[in-house]
C-alpha cells in the first residue's frame, strides 16, 4: 500500500508539472496571437480546452494517489495547487478558476472509494470547475466536471470435481469512466483455512485476458467452506487501484 501511496504522489506531482507545461505553452501562443491582433479565437479556444485537460490530469492522478492509501483530502490540497498555478499563470487580465468537490453521497470531499463485498469495487473521484477570464477585450465563462472512476465487477462459480477438489472461475471486468479497461496488473485471492490464499502458485492456475477488459481466472484446489470468497485486485492502466470481494455459487 505504501509503495501506491508513494507513486501515487510522484505521478500527481507529474501530472502538475504536465499540465503546467501545456497550459504555459497555450499561454505563449495565445499571447503571440494577440501581438498579432490576430481575430482568430481559435487559440483562445484551445488554451480554455488546455485547462480542461489539465485539470482532469489532476483529478485523475490524486485518485491514483488516494486509492494507493492516500488521504482524501489530498485532492483537495492538489486542485488548490492547480488553481493557483492557473491562476498565476495568466498575463492577460482576470483568471479565476473555482472547483467545488462532489459531496453527495455516495462521495466525500470528492472522492468515492466503496471496495465491497457484493462483487463491485468503485475508485471515483468527482469534481466541478468554473473558469472565467476578463480583460484585454476577453469575456469566458466555462464551467466543467471531471468525473475519473475506476470500476471491477467480480463474479463466477465452482463446481466440484471428480477428485473431491474445487474447480474454480472468477470472471473479472474492469471499466474507467464507463468504458471497458485494460488492467496493469490483476491479481485473485480465495478464502480458506481462515486466511487468504493466492492462487497463481496452483499448478492448475490459470489467468485469460480478453483484451477487452475481461480476464478469466481458473483454478483447482481443496476448498472445504462454501460458497467460495474470492478477493481481486486491479490496478488500471492509469495506475488506479480498487478490489472487490464476492460469493461465488455453485454451478
Amino acid at each position: 500500500m505504501h509503495l501506491r501511496q508513494g507513486r501515487g504522489q510522484v505521478l500527481v506531482l507529474a501530472a502538475l508539472t504536465i499540465s503546467l507545461a501545456i497550459l504555459s505553452t497555450q499561454a505563449y501562443v495565445y499571447q503571440r496571437s494577440r501581438a498579432r491582433y490576430s481575430t482568430d479565437y481559435s487559440i483562445l479556444s484551445d488554451y480554455v480546452l488546455s485547462i480542461e485537460q489539465g485539470s482532469r490530469h489532476v483529478v485523475v492522478a490524486s485518485l491514483i494517489n488516494v486509492s494507493g492509501g492516500g488521504g482524501a483530502s489530498n485532492l483537495e490540497g492538489n486542485l488548490d495547487r492547480w488553481e493557483a498555478l492557473v491562476v498565476g499563470d495568466y498575463r492577460f487580465g482576470r483568471c479565476d478558476l473555482n472547483t467545488t468537490l462532489a459531496s453527495q453521497l455516495p462521495y466525500s470531499d470528492g472522492v468515492w472509494l466503496d471496495w465491497g463485498t457484493d462483487g463491485k469495487g468503485v475508485s471515483s473521484a468527482f469534481a466541478d470547475f468554473t473558469l472565467n477570464l476578463s480583460g484585454r477585450g476577453v469575456g469566458v465563462e466555462w464551467s466543467f466536471d471531471v468525473n475519473a472512476s475506476t470500476v471491477v465487477l467480480v463474479s463466477g462459480y465452482w463446481k466440484p470435481t471428480h477428485t473431491n477438489e474445487t474447480l474454480v472461475t472468477v470472471i473479472i471486468d474492469l471499466l474507467n469512466d464507463g468504458e471497458p479497461a485494460l488492467a496493469s496488473n490483476v491479481t485473485v485471492a480465495y478464502w480458506r483455512s481462515n486466511e487468504w490464499n493466492d492462487p497463481s502458485v496452483l499448478p492448475s492456475y490459470s489467468m485469460l485476458d480478453y483484451g477487452n477488459g475481461t480476464y478469466r481466472c481458473s483454478f483447482i484446489d481443496v476448498i472445504p467452506d462454501t460458497p467460495i470468497q474470492v478477493r481481486v485486485q486491479a490496478s488500471d492502466r492509469r495506475g488506479v487501484f480498487v478490489q472487490a470481494e464476492a460469493s461465488l455459487p455453485e454451478r
